[in-house]
C-alpha cells in the first residue's frame, strides 16, 4: 500500500559532482552537487540561487564537472558545510556553514589545470569534464544550468576500450535520497550539499 508524502524538497539525488566555477579573485571555488543528467555533450545541473557557484557561473560562464568515486566520499563531506560566499548567507548559518576561501587545501584535494576553460580540475577525480555554460534559467529559489561538454578527462584504468568508460571498473558516489551510497555498497553517511 502506498501512502501520500509531503516531503520538505522532492529529491532523490544522483551522481555526486564536485563543480568548479572561478570567483571574482580567478580562484577555484569548489561546490558538492547530484543535481545533473546528461544526454550526448549537453549536460543540465540544478543549483540552489544562494550558492557562490551561480554567482560565479553567471561571471565565468565555464566549469568543470568533477565526477566522485565512492571513495572520495569522505573529502567531500569534510567541505560540505563550507560555502566560497562571503558573508556567509543567513540561511546557510542558520545550518551551520562557514565560509572557505580554499576548498583544494581543506579537502584536501589536488589541483589541476584543466585544458579549455579556467577552472582548475580535481586530480582524485576519475572523471573530469570541462564545460561552457550555455544557458541558465531562474525559478524560484533555483538555477537550471544548461552546459556543453568541452573536453572530457578519464582514468585510463576505467577504459575498456580507448572512448568507452567500462561501467564495471567504477564505482560512482551516488547522493541516494540525502545518504552516500556507492554502486555495491552503502557509504552510510548524511550529505550535505549546496544543491
Amino acid at each position: 500500500m502506498h501512502k501520500q508524502i509531503h516531503p520538505k524538497s522532492l529529491y532523490w539525488g544522483n551522481t555526486v559532482i564536485l563543480l568548479n566555477t572561478i570567483d571574482e579573485t580567478g580562484s577555484t571555488n569548489i561546490t558538492p552537487i547530484s543535481s545533473s543528467w546528461a544526454l550526448s555533450n549537453s549536460i543540465v545541473i540544478g543549483l540552489s540561487l544562494n550558492i557562490k557557484a551561480v554567482e560565479n557561473i553567471e561571471s565565468c560562464p565555464e566549469v568543470v564537472l568533477n565526477i566522485a568515486s565512492a571513495n572520495l566520499a569522505d573529502k567531500i563531506e569534510s567541505i560540505a558545510r563550507y560555502t566560497g560566499k562571503q558573508p556567509v548567507p543567513p540561511e546557510k548559518l542558520k545550518s551551520g556553514f562557514s565560509y572557505c576561501e580554499d576548498k583544494f587545501l581543506f579537502g584536501e584535494f589536488t589541483a589541476q589545470p584543466s585544458l579549455t576553460v579556467r577552472p582548475l580540475r580535481i586530480q582524485e577525480c576519475p572523471i573530469q569534464v570541462e564545460c561552457l555554460v550555455e544557458n541558465i534559467i531562474k525559478r524560484d529559489k533555483h538555477a537550471i544550468v544548461e552546459l556543453k561538454a568541452n573536453y572530457i578527462h578519464a582514468e585510463e584504468s576505467l577504459l575498456k576500450h580507448d572512448d568507452i568508460l567500462d561501467a564495471n571498473l567504477w564505482n560512482p558516489l551516488i547522493n541516494n535520497f540525502r545518504s552516500y551510497h556507492g554502486i555495491t555498497e552503502s557509504i552510510g553517511k548524511n550529505f550535505r550539499f549546496e544543491n
